[in-house]
């Protein structure tokens, strides 16, 4: 089969622009129903804890475009693997980088590409301090949904019992904000079902991270806290309460992106930390628990 001509640069540029367009008019699609649709606010809270290796902003975007994702890699990534994408199957769009050399001019590809809207994504680790982020474009991944090939088999971590997980946000409570959450929110976790205590001590930890300053409107702060709590629980696998969207619709601000944007990401980065320092500290007992 002959190979496909290389594009031209401004083929290449035309591609570029137009993958791009087309992700930005996902973006307004999904920030417009994450103020209309409850379900599709949850849908972007649950992609979050999912795939928690993509940045929030990557999160929306794969929300907006395959809701039930669970593992999504480049078409590069997923041949490494031993899979590929089936024949026909649509790319999932989202935003990389665009790295140079710091010494290396920007081209105009490139500066076509970031278009002045740039987006911070954090999906893709620094490869050292000579290559710096220069702009974002539209890069293609696909889910393990839309691939096909050998067996794949993600590195599983063993789940934490729910008395673990209550364990260490009560200690972490009353280390870092110095109260007894027990007398803080007037529950007796001992007549407590754990999985329980850990949603309501969850709750109460995203109350604590979360200001009422960084979410003025009326209702917006205890939103995001009951999401943040949720993407919480779903990444330390115990059943999560609600995930509440905030009250932001028909909102209008001189940003580029609406409220909503700075809303979610703020939900679902405290969120994933609130669960990242539950696993850290769980494994350091692990690791310092006797042994016989």
């Amino acid at each position: 089969m002959p190979r496909k001509p290389k594009m031209t640069d401004e083929e290449r540029r035309a591609y570029s622009a137009r993958m791009r367009g087309e992700l930005e008019a996902v973006m307004d699609h999904a920030y417009g129903a994450m103020v209309a649709s409850e379900e599709f606010w949850g849908t972007v809270m649950r992609t979050a804890a999912t795939l928690a290796d993509r940045s929030p902003v990557n999160s929306i975007a794969i929300a907006a475009q395959c809701p039930h994702a669970t593992r999504v890699l480049s078409s590069g990534d997923w041949r490494k693997a031993g899979r590929f994408p089936v024949k026909g199957s649509t790319s999932i769009r989202i935003w990389t980088p665009i790295k140079r050399r710091s010494e290396e001019p920007q081209s105009s590809t490139d500066a076509a590409a970031d278009g002045g809207r740039r987006e911070a994504v954090g999906d893709a680790p620094a490869e050292g301090e000579a290559r710096k982020v220069f702009g974002y474009k539209a890069g293609p991944v696909f889910d393990i949904s839309q691939t096909d090939g050998d067996a794949y088999e993600s590195l599983a971590v063993a789940p934490l019992a729910p008395e673990v997980i209550r364990d260490v946000l009560v200690s972490q409570y009353r280390d870092w904000y110095h109260e007894d959450p027990e007398r803080a929110g007037g529950f007796d976790f001992t007549q407590e079902a754990p999985d329980n205590a850990a949603r309501i001590l969850l709750y109460g930890h995203a109350w604590r991270r979360i200001t009422e300053a960084d979410a003025p409107v009326p209702g917006q702060h205890a939103a995001e806290v009951a999401s943040a709590a949720h993407v919480a629980a779903l990444i330390l696998g115990i059943d999560p309460g609600p995930a509440v969207m905030p009250p932001l619709a028909g909102i209008v601000t001189q940003d580029k992106k609406p409220p909503v944007h700075e809303s979610a990401v703020r939900a679902i980065e405290t969120g994933r930390a609130i669960a990242h320092a539950v696993t850290t500290a769980a494994e350091r007992r692990r690791e310092l628990a006797p042994v016989g």
